[in-house]
């Protein structure tokens, strides 16, 4: 999950709160420059990876766009974006475009996206954030409201990341002849909670896998 969105937005703060990262959130223009990624492991046991990247600002000149590819690129190559919103400021509308106008401009549109409006414990404009919930919601987006500094709402945001990342996903019972033990590897690779039970027979596996694992295991499954 990429963490994006005008600077200020709060971005480090939510991937300090989530993960206890650790890492530099100030208010300042550019306060995270290189990206920070961090595993996030939520409470059913789903690991995430979640990517702090900087912060941007309207009208950003095309060689601060080279300086800053590595981190801006995080956005392209992420499988979900977390678009972080400051809710508390009187130009959250106008910032959030930026955001979207620069996502589309990297190529980094097309991909499950969910609206973080942060801050919402200090925001003062209801009417405005009743209006971009009722944007994104036409457009089929996921919108959520939170205080990073707080952690209010933040459970919500956990849920909604975990639905989209384990959506396609499923929960299979395997069984592994003993010679071809070395598959446990790329199960333990590429799946999510897995259990494994070694016995003279062979090999008991369970193990929630997306489509691109469950191709790989299909032959070994006994139980969906």
């Amino acid at each position: 999950c990429g963490i994006v969105g005008y600077t200020n937005a709060g971005k480090s703060t939510l991937l300090n709160y989530l993960t206890g990262a650790g890492i530099l959130a100030e208010n300042k223009l550019f306060a995270t420059l290189d990206p920070t990624t961090r595993q996030f492991t939520t409470p059913s046991g789903t690991k995430i990876l979640l990517t702090d990247t900087v912060g941007f600002i309207r009208n950003l000149p095309h060689h601060l766009i080279k300086a800053f590819k590595s981190t801006l690129d995080e956005a392209v190559y992420s499988d979900v974006l977390l678009i972080v919103i400051d809710a508390s400021d009187p130009e959250f509308t106008e910032q959030a475009q930026v955001t979207t106008n620069l996502l589309e401009e990297l190529g980094a549109t097309g991909k499950p996206t969910i609206y973080v409006f942060n801050k919402c414990d200090a925001c003062t404009d209801l009417d405005a954030l009743i209006h971009m919930r009722s944007l994104a919601s036409a457009s089929n987006t996921e919108v959520v409201f939170i205080s990073a500094k707080t952690g209010a709402g933040c459970d919500k945001l956990i849920e909604v990341v975990e639905r989209i990342a384990n959506a396609g996903k499923r929960r299979v019972k395997l069984f592994i002849p003993p010679e071809e033990g070395a598959v446990t590897g790329i199960i333990y690779k590429d799946g999510d909670d897995v259990t494994v039970d070694y016995r003279e027979d062979g090999i008991y596996v369970e193990v929630v896998a997306d489509d691109k694992l469950y191709a790989k295991i299909k032959k070994y499954i006994v139980e969906e």
